[in-house]
């Protein structure tokens, strides 16, 4: 163990001693990723491809504001529950920036953080002020392996755990679903980030799985990032767009959120619990995902 942590600091210093100064704080290569970290017009940016984007951005002089549009719509998530949740998982950690805004909300949240590759952990915490505590903890494992193994359940899981280059297909699957099923709450709720159809020729194939598997889904889209954000429910029976938007009305208040949450909502909520597709259910034998966005890029 001593020894991963000592080559994963070697990765971090070679990394920050060949940056260009002023705009690359990080350029270095991991078990699973190009990572890098840029810096410009007051904003830090994390990136798995300096091509395609990045995946986490943070407001240097306020590093728990959401600066995505896909990060402020997960958060719709919270009003699902008339009472504050507690129990949260997060699959994929990026730069933090939903840990963080959910710690600084939510004090008394049990956040756990799952993450496959261990120069995301310590660059988050290096350059996005992410921190661990007593209540918020990472785990350095496979986001199907943890969940296949714990016996632990969630009010809210989010799954974002999708990098530039492809979508993980083991996280895709009604298989895996089933196994997240398992680990809510009766009333718990899943939040999947979810490509765009622009990019993303498996939307309807992911909207038909995640049909299958749970009781109630709902769609948001985010149109300004690309993404779009999937809720799952655990419990059957339709929240209504007004009832949601009360709710997120009064988060918004009592939290005092940086952003309307209400107003997210009432422009982006979808029922999709009943929505057509003749997509097929992706499973472990038919989840040809991986591939999708490379050759989407290469058309």
């Amino acid at each position: 163990m001593k020894a991963r942590w000592i080559w994963i600091a070697a990765v971090l210093a070679a990394a920050a001693t060949t940056a260009r100064p002023f705009d690359v704080l990080f350029d270095g290569e991991s078990p699973y990723h190009h990572v890098r970290v840029t810096e410009e017009d007051g904003f830090r940016y994390l990136s798995f491809d300096e091509t395609r984007g990045t995946q986490s951005a943070m407001k240097i002089s306020d590093p728990i504001f959401l600066h995505y549009t896909y990060a402020r719509l997960a958060m719709a998530s919270l009003a699902f529950f008339e009472k504050d949740p507690r129990d949260v998982l997060i699959v994929g950690l990026g730069g933090g920036s939903m840990p963080k805004f959910l710690r600084h909300h939510y004090p008394q949240m049990v956040i756990d953080i799952v993450d496959i590759d261990p120069v995301v952990v310590e660059v988050a915490k290096k350059y996005f002020h992410f921190v661990e505590d007593t209540s918020m903890t990472v785990i350095n494992r496979d986001g199907r392996v943890h969940i296949s193994r714990t016996k632990k359940k969630y009010d809210i899981i989010f799954l974002d755990a999708y990098n530039t280059a492809s979508i993980p297909f083991h996280l895709t699957t009604r298989e895996f679903m089933e196994e997240v099923r398992r680990c809510l709450k009766p009333n718990g709720v899943v939040v999947s980030n979810i490509w765009s159809p622009d990019v993303n020729e498996y939307f309807e194939a992911e909207i038909k799985t995640l049909q299958v598997v749970f009781p109630e889904l709902y769609i948001f889209p985010g149109y300004s990032s690309g993404n779009y954000i999937f809720i799952s429910t655990n419990q059957a029976g339709q929240i209504p767009r007004h009832r949601l938007v009360d709710r997120a009305a009064e988060i918004t208040r009592e939290k005092k959120f940086h952003f309307d949450l209400a107003d997210l909502i009432r422009g982006t909520y979808e029922y999709a619990t009943k929505r057509p597709t003749k997509a097929q259910v992706l499973t472990d034998d038919l989840a040809p995902v991986e591939t999708m966005r490379l050759r989407r890029a290469a058309e």
